[in-house]
């Protein structure tokens, strides 16, 4: 039986489905600025993500340094309808591997090898114990527990989960101001704010006079 090799139709779907996470191999790419800082968004070890493996929600086993997305489908900042990748001949490891019609070298990329924000600063970055105090005041190693947990839930452990919601908020505030970080930095050096990461558990946001409130649906 004759194999088919298949070939890239330049669809755009892979990029579609969000930027990439990046890997070792990929760092002179970001010494080199050919992608910066501005471009990248942390998952932070512990938020719940749809895992490729599995097919279902899982906390995530690593850091993730992945290219930011845009627009309500969250496609590849990199990824132009018209002209495509716009970053071919700089694209990360993850992109040159994936092929749709056979995913068997992007798998075994999961979760392998990849950059985390330690890797990519150097350690003496003004940042860094801001960095370190974030992780500490607002962990996510929790998230899974509580997905669990569903309409489990205390109403005590809710009343936590709405304070720490709120002083991150309000961390993120004071480090915004006090260093003038744009929210595209902000996404790298910090993630993504807690109370988006609660969204996951059926978690609606709203802000009072008195800081953030967490409504729960289930």
């Amino acid at each position: 039986m004759t194999t088919i090799e298949k070939g890239c139709e330049q669809c755009g779907k892979c990029c579609k489905e969000g930027g990439p996470a990046l890997h070792n191999a990929d760092l002179h790419l970001l010494r080199n600025r050919k992608i910066p800082i501005g471009k990248l968004i942390t998952i932070r070890k512990g938020e719940l993500v749809h895992d490729p493996l599995t097919g279902s929600v899982q906390p995530v086993p690593v850091e993730l340094v992945k290219i930011a997305g845009v627009g309500r489908q969250w496609d590849c900042c990199y990824y132009d309808g018209s002209k495509g990748c716009t970053i071919y001949e700089h694209r990360p490891q993850a992109c040159r591997v994936l092929k749709c019609w056979d995913n068997e070298e992007i798998l075994a990329l999961v979760a392998k090898d990849t950059l985390s924000r330690m890797d990519i600063l150097p350690e003496d970055h003004f940042l860094l114990p801001m960095i370190r105090e974030h992780g500490s005041l607002c962990p996510c190693d929790d998230l899974q527990q509580l997905h669990t947990a569903g309409q489990d839930i205390s109403e005590k452990t809710k009343k936590e989960l709405e304070k720490r919601a709120d002083e991150e908020m309000q961390f993120r505030l004071r480090a915004v101001a006090d260093f003038q970080l744009a929210l595209c930095d902000e996404l790298f050096y910090f993630g993504r704010p807690f109370f988006q990461l609660l969204q996951a558990l059926g978690v609606r946001v709203s802000e009072s006079p008195t800081g953030i409130r967490l409504h729960w649906e289930r």
